[in-house]
Protein backbone atom coordinates (compact mmCIF):
# COMPACT_ATOMS: atom_id res chain seq x y z
CA UNK A 1 0.00 0.00 0.00
CA UNK A 2 1.50 3.35 -1.04
CA UNK A 3 1.92 6.18 1.48
CA UNK A 4 -0.73 8.23 -0.27
CA UNK A 5 -3.26 5.50 0.38
CA UNK A 6 -2.57 5.29 4.09
CA UNK A 7 -3.93 7.27 6.97
CA UNK A 8 -2.40 6.95 10.37
CA UNK A 9 -4.88 7.06 13.20
CA UNK A 10 -2.97 8.37 16.16
CA UNK A 11 -4.27 6.78 19.33
CA UNK A 12 -3.20 8.46 22.55
CA UNK A 13 -1.63 6.14 25.10
CA UNK A 14 -3.72 5.85 28.24
CA UNK A 15 -1.36 8.09 30.12
CA UNK A 16 -1.76 6.85 33.70
CA UNK A 17 -5.23 7.67 34.79
CA UNK A 18 -6.66 9.78 37.56
CA UNK A 19 -6.90 8.64 41.17
CA UNK A 20 -8.57 5.29 41.76
CA UNK A 21 -8.44 4.20 38.12
CA UNK A 22 -6.45 1.17 37.00
CA UNK A 23 -3.68 1.94 34.54
CA UNK A 24 -2.85 -0.07 31.45
CA UNK A 25 -0.60 0.54 28.48
CA UNK A 26 -1.68 -0.92 25.15
CA UNK A 27 1.04 -2.17 22.85
CA UNK A 28 -1.28 -2.60 19.92
CA UNK A 29 -0.62 1.05 19.43
CA UNK A 30 -1.16 2.04 15.88
CA UNK A 31 -3.70 1.28 13.20
CA UNK A 32 -3.12 1.85 9.51
CA UNK A 33 -6.42 2.02 7.70
CA UNK A 34 -6.68 2.14 3.96
CA UNK A 35 -8.60 5.08 2.60
CA UNK A 36 -9.42 6.20 -0.87
CA UNK A 37 -7.42 9.21 -1.89
CA UNK A 38 -10.69 11.11 -2.19
CA UNK A 39 -11.51 10.57 1.49
CA UNK A 40 -8.75 12.91 2.60
CA UNK A 41 -7.19 13.48 6.01
CA UNK A 42 -9.42 13.61 9.05
CA UNK A 43 -9.64 16.31 11.68
CA UNK A 44 -8.05 15.63 15.07
CA UNK A 45 -9.49 17.85 17.77
CA UNK A 46 -7.02 19.79 19.88
CA UNK A 47 -8.46 21.48 22.99
CA UNK A 48 -5.48 23.83 23.14
CA UNK A 49 -6.40 25.36 19.78
CA UNK A 50 -8.82 28.26 19.60
CA UNK A 51 -12.30 27.78 18.19
CA UNK A 52 -11.37 29.92 15.18
CA UNK A 53 -8.27 27.90 14.36
CA UNK A 54 -10.20 24.64 14.67
CA UNK A 55 -12.96 26.01 12.44
CA UNK A 56 -10.47 27.23 9.82
CA UNK A 57 -8.73 23.87 9.75
CA UNK A 58 -12.03 22.03 9.38
CA UNK A 59 -12.99 24.26 6.46
CA UNK A 60 -9.63 23.67 4.80
CA UNK A 61 -10.04 19.91 5.11
CA UNK A 62 -13.40 20.12 3.38
CA UNK A 63 -11.62 21.40 0.27
CA UNK A 64 -9.86 18.06 -0.23
CA UNK A 65 -8.27 17.14 -2.56
CA UNK A 66 -7.64 20.27 -4.59
CA UNK A 67 -7.55 23.10 -2.08
CA UNK A 68 -6.71 21.69 1.32
CA UNK A 69 -2.93 22.14 1.33
CA UNK A 70 -3.14 25.67 -0.04
CA UNK A 71 -5.77 26.69 2.51
CA UNK A 72 -3.89 25.15 5.39
CA UNK A 73 -0.76 27.02 4.36
CA UNK A 74 -2.75 30.26 4.42
CA UNK A 75 -4.14 29.46 7.87
CA UNK A 76 -0.61 28.62 8.98
CA UNK A 77 0.62 32.05 7.91
CA UNK A 78 -2.20 33.62 9.88
CA UNK A 79 -1.60 31.37 12.91
CA UNK A 80 2.20 30.97 13.13
CA UNK A 81 2.07 29.44 16.64
CA UNK A 82 -0.56 26.77 15.94
CA UNK A 83 0.58 23.16 16.11
CA UNK A 84 -2.86 21.98 14.99
CA UNK A 85 -2.53 23.72 11.62
CA UNK A 86 0.91 22.26 11.01
CA UNK A 87 -0.06 18.78 12.10
CA UNK A 88 -3.07 18.72 9.78
CA UNK A 89 -0.97 20.22 6.98
CA UNK A 90 1.44 17.34 7.45
CA UNK A 91 -1.41 14.84 7.15
CA UNK A 92 -2.65 16.51 3.97
CA UNK A 93 0.84 16.49 2.48
CA UNK A 94 1.29 12.83 3.43
CA UNK A 95 -2.01 11.98 1.77
CA UNK A 96 -0.75 13.74 -1.32
CA UNK A 97 2.42 11.67 -1.36
CA UNK A 98 4.71 14.50 -0.22
CA UNK A 99 6.44 12.67 2.58
CA UNK A 100 9.40 15.02 3.07
CA UNK A 101 7.16 18.09 3.19
CA UNK A 102 4.85 16.30 5.62
CA UNK A 103 7.73 15.59 7.97
CA UNK A 104 8.81 19.22 7.86
CA UNK A 105 5.29 20.30 8.78
CA UNK A 106 5.22 17.88 11.70
CA UNK A 107 8.60 19.15 12.91
CA UNK A 108 7.16 22.65 12.79
CA UNK A 109 4.16 21.51 14.85
CA UNK A 110 6.49 20.21 17.55
CA UNK A 111 8.52 23.40 17.50
CA UNK A 112 5.83 26.08 17.59
CA UNK A 113 3.56 24.60 20.26
CA UNK A 114 5.19 21.68 22.05
CA UNK A 115 2.70 21.63 24.93
CA UNK A 116 -0.24 20.50 22.81
CA UNK A 117 -1.92 17.30 21.63
CA UNK A 118 -1.11 18.23 18.03
CA UNK A 119 2.61 18.35 18.82
CA UNK A 120 2.38 14.92 20.46
CA UNK A 121 0.54 13.55 17.41
CA UNK A 122 3.14 15.11 15.13
CA UNK A 123 5.87 13.33 17.08
CA UNK A 124 3.89 10.11 16.69
CA UNK A 125 3.66 10.61 12.94
CA UNK A 126 7.42 11.12 12.78
CA UNK A 127 8.03 7.92 14.74
CA UNK A 128 5.48 5.39 13.46
CA UNK A 129 7.56 2.50 14.80
CA UNK A 130 7.04 3.56 18.43
CA UNK A 131 3.95 3.44 20.62
CA UNK A 132 2.01 6.69 20.28
CA UNK A 133 2.05 9.40 22.87
CA UNK A 134 4.55 9.85 25.67
CA UNK A 135 5.42 7.07 28.11
CA UNK A 136 3.05 7.48 31.05
CA UNK A 137 4.23 7.79 34.61
CA UNK A 138 2.35 5.12 36.57
CA UNK A 139 2.03 5.92 40.29
CA UNK A 140 1.90 3.46 43.14
CA UNK A 141 -0.79 5.50 44.89
CA UNK A 142 -4.45 5.61 43.94
CA UNK A 143 -5.23 8.82 45.80
CA UNK A 144 -2.62 11.53 46.25
CA UNK A 145 -1.62 12.42 49.78
CA UNK A 146 0.59 15.36 50.49
CA UNK A 147 2.05 18.06 48.28
CA UNK A 148 4.49 15.82 46.39
CA UNK A 149 1.83 13.34 45.33
CA UNK A 150 -0.48 16.22 44.41
CA UNK A 151 2.19 17.48 42.01
CA UNK A 152 2.59 13.98 40.60
CA UNK A 153 -1.17 13.66 40.13
CA UNK A 154 -1.20 17.01 38.34
CA UNK A 155 1.53 15.80 36.02
CA UNK A 156 -0.40 12.60 35.34
CA UNK A 157 -3.47 14.66 34.42
CA UNK A 158 -1.39 16.76 32.04
CA UNK A 159 -0.04 13.59 30.44
CA UNK A 160 -3.57 12.29 29.95
CA UNK A 161 -4.46 15.59 28.27
CA UNK A 162 -1.41 15.29 25.97
CA UNK A 163 0.27 18.33 27.52
CA UNK A 164 3.84 17.01 27.84
CA UNK A 165 5.60 20.27 28.74
CA UNK A 166 3.19 20.99 31.58
CA UNK A 167 3.50 17.38 32.75
CA UNK A 168 7.28 17.59 32.75
CA UNK A 169 7.16 20.78 34.82
CA UNK A 170 4.85 19.24 37.41
CA UNK A 171 6.99 16.13 37.71
CA UNK A 172 10.16 18.23 37.99
CA UNK A 173 8.56 20.32 40.73
CA UNK A 174 7.71 17.15 42.66
CA UNK A 175 11.26 15.86 42.29
CA UNK A 176 12.72 19.16 43.44
CA UNK A 177 10.40 19.30 46.41
CA UNK A 178 11.22 15.78 47.61
CA UNK A 179 14.66 14.63 46.40
CA UNK A 180 14.53 11.43 48.49
CA UNK A 181 11.20 10.30 46.99
CA UNK A 182 11.85 7.58 44.40
CA UNK A 183 8.49 8.08 42.68
CA UNK A 184 9.06 11.79 42.24
CA UNK A 185 12.54 11.23 40.81
CA UNK A 186 11.23 8.56 38.41
CA UNK A 187 8.37 10.78 37.29
CA UNK A 188 10.79 13.62 36.53
CA UNK A 189 12.86 11.28 34.38
CA UNK A 190 9.85 9.83 32.55
CA UNK A 191 8.51 13.33 31.89
CA UNK A 192 11.68 14.16 29.97
CA UNK A 193 11.18 11.40 27.39
CA UNK A 194 11.47 12.57 23.80
CA UNK A 195 11.32 10.22 20.84
CA UNK A 196 14.10 12.11 19.09
CA UNK A 197 16.21 12.17 22.24
CA UNK A 198 15.30 9.27 24.55
CA UNK A 199 18.58 9.81 26.37
CA UNK A 200 16.98 12.81 28.10
CA UNK A 201 14.96 10.34 30.17
CA UNK A 202 17.39 7.42 30.37
CA UNK A 203 20.27 9.59 31.56
CA UNK A 204 18.21 10.38 34.65
CA UNK A 205 16.33 7.11 35.07
CA UNK A 206 19.29 4.75 34.75
CA UNK A 207 21.25 6.13 37.74
CA UNK A 208 18.16 5.76 39.91
CA UNK A 209 18.72 1.97 39.87
CA UNK A 210 21.79 2.52 42.05
CA UNK A 211 20.23 5.27 44.11
CA UNK A 212 17.02 3.34 44.84
CA UNK A 213 18.06 -0.31 44.34
CA UNK A 214 14.82 -1.77 45.72
CA UNK A 215 12.34 0.72 44.32
CA UNK A 216 9.85 -1.11 42.14
CA UNK A 217 8.92 2.07 40.32
CA UNK A 218 12.44 2.40 38.89
CA UNK A 219 12.50 -1.06 37.34
CA UNK A 220 8.94 -0.79 36.10
CA UNK A 221 9.49 2.50 34.30
CA UNK A 222 12.80 1.35 32.86
CA UNK A 223 10.90 -1.55 31.32
CA UNK A 224 8.19 0.75 30.07
CA UNK A 225 10.60 3.18 28.40
CA UNK A 226 12.52 0.32 26.81
CA UNK A 227 9.26 -0.79 25.19
CA UNK A 228 9.07 2.62 23.55
CA UNK A 229 12.52 1.92 22.11
CA UNK A 230 11.32 -1.53 21.01
CA UNK A 231 14.04 -3.17 23.07
CA UNK A 232 11.70 -5.92 24.16
CA UNK A 233 14.09 -8.51 25.65
CA UNK A 234 15.69 -5.92 27.94
CA UNK A 235 12.27 -4.45 28.73
CA UNK A 236 10.98 -7.84 29.82
CA UNK A 237 14.02 -8.33 32.05
CA UNK A 238 13.37 -5.04 33.83
CA UNK A 239 9.66 -5.79 34.20
CA UNK A 240 10.42 -9.17 35.76
CA UNK A 241 12.76 -7.46 38.23
CA UNK A 242 9.96 -5.04 39.04
CA UNK A 243 7.64 -7.93 39.89
CA UNK A 244 10.30 -9.46 42.14
CA UNK A 245 10.26 -6.27 44.22
CA UNK A 246 6.60 -6.87 45.10
CA UNK A 247 4.37 -9.40 43.38
CA UNK A 248 1.06 -8.12 44.77
CA UNK A 249 1.39 -4.42 44.04
CA UNK A 250 -0.32 -2.24 41.47
CA UNK A 251 2.91 -1.87 39.50
CA UNK A 252 3.42 -5.63 39.48
CA UNK A 253 -0.02 -6.06 37.93
CA UNK A 254 0.81 -3.48 35.27
CA UNK A 255 4.19 -5.13 34.67
CA UNK A 256 2.45 -8.43 33.96
CA UNK A 257 0.19 -6.71 31.44
CA UNK A 258 3.22 -5.29 29.66
CA UNK A 259 5.06 -8.60 29.79
CA UNK A 260 2.16 -10.42 28.17
CA UNK A 261 1.77 -7.75 25.51
CA UNK A 262 5.49 -7.53 24.75
CA UNK A 263 5.74 -11.28 24.11
CA UNK A 264 3.55 -10.73 21.05
CA UNK A 265 5.94 -8.21 19.53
Amino acid sequence: MSPRRRVVLLVAVGAAATAGTAVGVTLATRTHIAKSEQAGPRFFADPTASAKVSSDVREALKAWPSGTVRRLRIVGEQQPQSALVRFELGLALAFGGQGDAARRAWRDAERVEPDSPSAVRAEDALHPEAPPGKPPFVPTFTRPRGATEELLARGIAFQAALRPVSAERSFAAAAERDPTNAEAQVAAAVGRYDKDHPERAFSQLGPLVRRFPYAQTVRFHLGLLLIYLRQFPQARAELRLAIVEGARTRLAAEARVLLNASRKR
